[in-house]
């Protein structure tokens, strides 16, 4: 039994005829018989008294008009009960993104248009901070739900793992070491690296020390620009998301290399307890790990980043055994 089936039955017992049905739904006479035999075999009944002068319902057929009906009318009602459910969710979603990830400036507008036009009603606040200071306000529960890069270092927050994020050197345009390295031959380099609480840190660090050295900070930055800005300049050079660097890259103020292997690092979904999420922020999340699943290259690039040849960087697990959301740091020899 189908929707067609039964609009077409209504259609005969409003029109009154087979032919004039057909003719109202743009199909032949033999096409709307076919169907009708089709609904009377399945029921086991005969619907229509057919005749020189149209046809009209038996008594099974107008018991099955009423309810086809009605069954109709619900169908055309889901839309709009849709567009209403859309409207009653309403409430406010305190959502936090880290500088350096891209999140609010590439990430962020694409995930949140098609969230916005289907709940217009939910309020968004967005709040900029380092990984471990965003890490601090979820569990203090001052923020619902955040997108940062890993490492997060906390043992009280719970996260699921998106996208991958490559890793890339940059240098000074004038004096640009090679277009792809070693972490090892960095090692006498002098590095630039953000102010404190930036896991970007804290992944610069642990690539440094699978190398064989602790590297030589030079400056800390207080923001991407600022720290882009000592790179031109030749105080230092740095390690940042590729995404991060691109347009610098482009314009000509610092070189970026490529590091052999390739180091990728992850994008985290961070939350204190899903049970206690709003059903704003749940609504939220699953736009979110929507669009991560929609980012086949970014996945390719992950897929890659974890295969037979690469070596992970593990976190030492906390003094209570939990490991923290370091998981997301690999290195994959080309």
């Amino acid at each position: 039994m189908t929707l067609r089936q039964l609009e077409l039955l209504i259609g005969v017992a409003d029109l009154g005829s087979i032919s004039a049905c057909a003719e109202y739904y743009g199909v032949s006479q033999p096409a709307v018989t076919n169907q009708i035999h089709q609904l009377e075999q399945e029921l086991s009944a005969s619907l229509l008294i057919r005749s020189v002068h149209g046809a009209s319902l038996t008594d099974s057929g107008r018991r099955a008009v009423a309810q086809a009906k009605r069954v109709i009318q619900e169908v055309h009602q889901i839309p709009l009960t849709l567009e209403e459910a859309k409207h009653s969710l309403s409430g406010k979603i305190v959502f936090g993104v880290s500088p350096l990830s891209l999140v609010s400036m590439h990430h962020f507008p694409r995930i949140y248009r098609p969230f916005h036009k289907a709940f217009p009603n939910v309020q968004l606040e967005v709040i900029e901070l380092e990984a471990v200071g965003l890490a601090d306000q979820v569990v203090k529960n001052r923020v619902e739900l955040a997108l940062t890069p890993t490492p997060l270092l906390s043992t009280q927050v719970q996260y699921e793992l998106l996208w991958a994020q490559e890793l890339v050197v940059v240098s000074r345009m004038d004096r640009p070491i090679a277009d792809t390295v070693s972490m090892q031959s960095l090692a006498n380099e002098s590095f630039i690296f953000m102010k404190p609480g930036y896991s970007l840190n804290i992944t610069t660090a642990r690539l440094a020390q699978h190398a064989g050295f602790e590297p030589k900070i030079e400056m800390h930055a207080s923001s991407i620009h600022a720290l882009l800005g000592f790179v031109a300049a030749g105080i230092g050079i740095a390690i940042v998301p590729r995404d991060t660097a691109l347009l610098e890259s482009k314009a000509g103020y610092v070189h970026m290399s490529r590091l052999n292997p390739r180091a990728l690092r992850r994008i985290a979904m961070v939350y204190r307890n899903r049970a206690e999420m709003s059903p704003e922020a749940t609504v939220f999340m699953n736009y979110i790990r929507s669009y991560s699943e929609d980012l086949p290259h970014l996945r390719r690039t992950l897929d890659n980043g974890v295969s037979r040849n690469t070596l992970k960087l593990h976190t030492p697990r906390s003094q209570d055994g939990a490991p923290s959301c370091d998981d997301a740091l690999h290195l994959h020899h080309t």
